[in-house]
């Protein structure tokens, strides 16, 4: 299905959302533009250590997993074992990039003001790199911070609901009225079967995975504004 015919597609469920009372963004590819740094250093981390990963495999394996999945994922290719210290590297090169070149998704400083209703962030990452993302790209003051929910926490990932029911139960609202915003397959598969609203962020078309998932897209991070006012 073409993007035209997804767009229309959206349109006509976008009147669906009921009683929103909760808005949950994923963070990495929907708060930050994380993705394409990420990816594009885990790919480059790999082949230094004989592990073919492009740049464009990884943008499309990896957006929403968890970093263990990632990580797996390139050993059962290759057959072996990445080096013991693969992840501190990584972590700490991570870091480093994020806080020279990390820039908030394109609307976000505009659309987070305007939302009235409580706001959460749930991601599959650890705790300390949201928040230290959300801080650079100058946006966390927009979230209280007992409304960071990461999966390290619970030790559950997306694609399973836990992440977003435990984020819903804390702020006491209804999976029913939550609204989850997610950029990834596992992200949307997580919301689906948490019970919750969702809708997908294509990034201008760039996260194709989600047009086969039967949820509503926005290919824009304003075009969220339109979603809230019908909800």
């Amino acid at each position: 299905m073409g993007k035209k015919s997804w767009t229309i597609f959206f349109k006509k469920k976008i009147t669906m959302f009921k009683s929103i009372e909760l808005i949950i963004f994923d963070c990495d590819g929907v708060l930050v533009d994380s993705e394409p740094l990420a990816n594009s250093l885990f790919a480059r981390l790999c082949r230094e250590h004989g592990f073919h990963l492009s740049d464009e495999e990884a943008m499309e394996q990896f957006p929403g997993s968890r970093f263990a999945s990632c990580v797996a994922y390139v050993e059962q290719k290759h057959g072996r074992q990445m080096p013991g210290d693969f992840v501190l590297t990584y972590r700490q090169a991570l870091s480093e990039a994020f806080a020279s070149h990390l820039e908030p998704i394109p609307g976000v400083r505009e659309i987070l003001p305007s939302i009235q209703r409580p706001k959460a962030v749930a991601s599959n990452g650890p705790k300390e790199k949201m928040v230290d993302n959300l801080i650079t790209c100058r946006i966390y003051h927009h979230f209280q911070q007992d409304h960071i929910f990461s999966a390290y926490d619970i030790q559950k990932w997306k694609p399973e609901p836990d992440l977003f029911l435990t984020a819903s139960a804390h702020l006491g609202a209804a999976p029913a009225t939550c609204l989850v915003v997610e950029d990834s397959q596992p992200g949307v598969q997580a919301a689906l079967a948490a019970g919750m609203q969702v809708v997908g962020f294509t990034h201008g078309g760039r996260n194709k995975k989600l047009y086969n998932l039967g949820v509503p897209l926005i290919d824009q991070m304003t075009e969220l504004k339109g979603i809230l006012v019908k909800g």
